[in-house]
């Protein structure tokens, strides 16, 4: 239904038009004269349309303005539409130019000028303002989509012509959805005070998808291989999930920039796409769509040049950062990269505003191409301005500590890159982009940190389920961002099937504003050890400080107190037997940390050492030496896609002065830390005579993981990833007197390799994430615990 004949509808269902409504209602009259005696009259008050005074031979004054029937309009806002004014003469193109500038300021569904001789009459009728916009009808699309789209909102002006501009861009979102037979019926409800509700009623009519993509001109590649590089896909049964198989004129835009990319990245140069059609079925339901390309000839690299005019940087220096050589197939990706690398290297040494050009010399005799790359360096620039925009709660001193520059220093990409890794490593950023500008002068340039704030805070109540830890509540309080001030809190509650964990946690990250982060720690763990036939009660309380000793370096020192309980089972091995009782620990320690990680969140390059060793001596019952050391290195494999890392750790306990360890202050491997293992599922067990095994830990381990981050097999919006891994190593060492067998009981104790390999499953789920990990042991000692699935799912959501 048309706009216009919707307003016909409405005029006919309401005793009174909403937009002639106005008319009935004359507001005070608003009037501008002439001061002087004599030259007020009284305004006319016939109504009629527009219309000139009487033909005189000399110009006919306007003497008084009258405006009549605004409502929330101030009268004096009108007059201030018009070009007429008390004093101008009168004249007819004036009143036509009053009139078209009353219209176009969309507030008013009608304007009369009435001219009386001597007083211009203004007669307006207001349009509504929105009361609400509604939707219904609407399924394939939600309404925050089409929110998104409309441009009419509540209390606005309610105009027809954005109504209709509205219904065209409603419809346009269902074509780009596959709906090409969807309809917008327009509709309002009178509300008091000149107000209306905006209702638009969808049809979303039929699906429409895509029957068959077919390639005309291909000779290279097949049409199968075409058909994968595109977004667009043909409709299948199977394809319940899909969302990319229907006609989108914009996504065929896309598809067609991405077979050029596809072709270039292969060596065809020249390949263009000759047209691309989309026709409807004969039954109406479904379209084909034909692409019909010319592939061109290949080529390949020819010479590759590098004109440098930057002293520091001469040529020969940029080359190795060109990763181009002659004879290699065309690729216009590494022409891109190359040009990335020699813009980042010059603005390593401050020159911000360096020109690269790359300039390609086709030579179609022997199908190659040239490949000139000229720098031209432009003057030195340094950092006039740094602007921080976006952070509405974080304040300013948070971000720019984490800046590697300041007002004044030479402009240095390669900082600029590493500032930007550090504020989006705080976790409080969704987006975190930085970027130059031109400053108050030519060797001068203004940053700008623009960053977009994400939630911080959470309240999390929830239930999850773990192969590790069965059954698990947690009710949790967290704050990352602790009044804008980067500071973190944390309290929780977690109880499972075999813990309970209380925890309260702070920390400073720059105390006394300096780059040291304190903080404290106060918990108690109560966890029923099934493995190894006892239940462990710690109470603790620590201190932290940390500090920087380098860019990619830190060092921690921290310090613990603890009473360590120990509860054995019925039939618990010799070794807990042993432990039973209270212990109480006083441990000083300390780490260091090594982080050249390219994003901590997601990371694609870099590495991370760690070292770490406790002492416990200073007071309490035990004494003993903790040694932890691990290091993991990413790396891109094949392509971006694929992203690997290796990951290597060890640790070693040891007493001191007589003490013997107890089994609580060994190491545990196994569930998490060890796939396809149960929890404490390798390393010294107890066996009994009636064939049980009790896990007893052990002072040393040794394990590797090795997994390749496997490209996205599903669309991105669904929030799973998927990777191979290989878990290798060994835990034993056991130093204990109690390791003789007797006829009971006998403590099994090597060093035997465990290795296990299968894949890891991730999803980020509504209810929170959600991993399994399959793993399958190859190699294993005869008396391990092996679990092929292990399934855990995270706690509810936050709020």
């Amino acid at each position: 239904m048309s706009v216009n004949a919707l307003f016909a509808r409405v005029k006919r269902a309401a005793p009174v038009s909403l937009l002639l409504a106005s008319v009935a209602v004359v507001g005070p009259a608003f009037s501008q004269e002439l001061s002087g005696p004599g030259t007020t009259q009284p305004p006319s008050t016939g109504v009629g349309g527009s219309s000139a005074a009487p033909a005189e031979a000399a110009p006919t004054t306007v003497k008084r303005i009258v405006v009549l029937g605004t409502q929330r309009i101030e009268p004096a806002t009108v007059l201030t539409y018009i070009t007429l004014h008390v004093g101008d003469d009168y004249s007819e193109p004036a009143v036509d130019r009053a009139l078209k500038s009353l219209f176009a300021t969309g507030l008013f569904s009608d304007v009369k000028i009435n001219w009386d001789g001597s007083t211009l009459t203004v007669h307006v009728v207001e349009n509504p303002i929105i009361n609400q916009v509604a939707f219904e009808g609407n399924d394939k699309v939600t309404t925050k989509d089409i929110q998104k789209e409309v441009q009419l909102q509540p209390r606005m002006v309610f105009t027809r012509a954005k109504v209709q501009s509205d219904v065209q861009r409603i419809i346009e979102l269902y074509r780009r959805n596959g709906k090409f037979a969807a309809s917008v019926d327009p509709q309002i409800i009178q509300r008091p005070q000149n107000r209306v509700d905006l209702i638009y009623s969808i049809n979303e009519g039929p699906t429409t998808g895509v029957a068959r993509i077919i390639f005309q001109g291909n000779k290279v590649f097949d049409s199968d291989t075409l058909r994968a590089k595109i977004a667009t896909e043909q409709s299948a049964w199977w394809r319940i999930l899909a969302t990319n198989d229907n006609y989108d004129p914009d996504r065929l835009l896309f598809d067609r920039e991405q077979l050029r990319r596809f072709y270039v990245s292969n060596g065809y140069a020249d390949f263009h796409v000759v047209s691309s059609v989309a026709e409807l079925t004969p039954g109406g339901g479904d379209f084909y769509i034909t692409f019909t390309i010319d592939e061109g000839p290949k080529y390949s690299f020819g010479k590759v040049d590098i004109v440098s005019k930057v002293k520091e940087l001469p040529a020969q220096e940029l080359r190795p950062l060109v990763k181009i050589a002659a004879g290699d197939v065309y690729d216009e990706n590494l022409v891109e990269n190359a040009k990335d690398a020699l813009i980042n290297a010059v603005g390593t040494k401050g020159y911000a505003n360096a020109d690269v050009s790359v300039r390609l010399k086709r030579n179609p005799e022997n199908r190659t191409i040239d490949v000139i790359m000229n720098i031209n360096q432009g003057p030195r620039v340094y950092i006039d301005k740094i602007n921080i925009v976006g952070n509405n709660r974080t304040l300013d001193k948070v971000i720019r500590r984490e800046l590697r520059f300041v007002e004044g220093d030479a402009f240095n990409q390669d900082l600029v890159d590493r500032s930007r890794t550090r504020i989006r490593a705080l976790g409080f950023f969704k987006d975190v982009t930085i970027k130059n500008s031109p400053g108050s002068r030519p060797d001068k340039t203004d940053i700008t940190v623009a960053v977009t704030e994400q939630s911080t805070g959470e309240v999390s109540v929830g239930a999850g389920y773990s192969t590790t830890s069965s059954f698990v509540g947690e009710f949790a309080y967290t704050e990352r961002n602790l009044f804008g001030r980067g500071q973190y809190l944390r309290a929780s509650i977690a109880v499972s099937t075999l813990s309970k964990q209380f925890q309260f946690s702070f920390t400073e990250p720059w105390f006394l504003d300096r780059p040291l982060a304190a903080g404290f720690d106060i918990y108690k763990w109560v966890t029923n050890y099934n493995q190894a036939a006892y239940q462990g009660d710690t109470t603790a309380i620590g201190l932290r400080l940390g500090f920087p000793t380098s860019e990619y370096g830190s060092v921690g020192l921290r310090y613990t107190y603890s009473i360590s309980k120990v509860s054995p089972y019925s039939n618990a091995p010799i070794e807990v037997l042993q432990a039973a009782g209270s212990n109480t620990i006083s441990e000083l320690g300390y780490s260091f940390i090594y982080n050249t990680l390219d994003d901590n969140i997601k990371p694609t390059k870099g590495t991370v050492f760690s070292f770490t060793q406790g002492f416990a001596g200073f007071g309490g019952t035990l004494d003993y030496l903790k040694t932890e050391g691990s290091i993991t290195a990413y790396h891109k494999l094949f392509s971006d896609s694929y992203i690997g890392h290796l990951t290597l750790s060890s640790g070693y306990i040891t007493g001191y002065g007589g003490t013997i360890l107890p089994i609580q202050e060994r190491f545990f491997k196994g569930g998490d830390s060890f796939r396809g293992f149960k929890l404490a599922g390798i390393g010294p067990r107890d066996v009994d005579v009636s064939g049980d095994y009790g896990a007893v830990g052990g002072d040393f381990y040794a394990i590797g993981t090795a997994e390749v981050r496997l490209p996205d097999l599903v669309p991105a919006d669904y929030g799973m990833s998927f990777a191979l891994f290989s878990d290798f190593g060994t835990l034993g060492h056991l130093d204990t007197p109690y390791r003789t067998c007797t006829a009971v009981t006998c403590i099994r104790d090597n060093l035997a390799l465990r290795a296990s390999a299968g894949v890891s499953i991730g999803w980020k789920s509504p209810f929170g994430p959600v991993q399994i990990d399959l793993g399958i042991p190859f190699l294993k000692a005869p008396y391990d615990r092996t679990e092929i699935i292990h399934f855990s799912a995270g706690t509810g959501g936050g709020m």
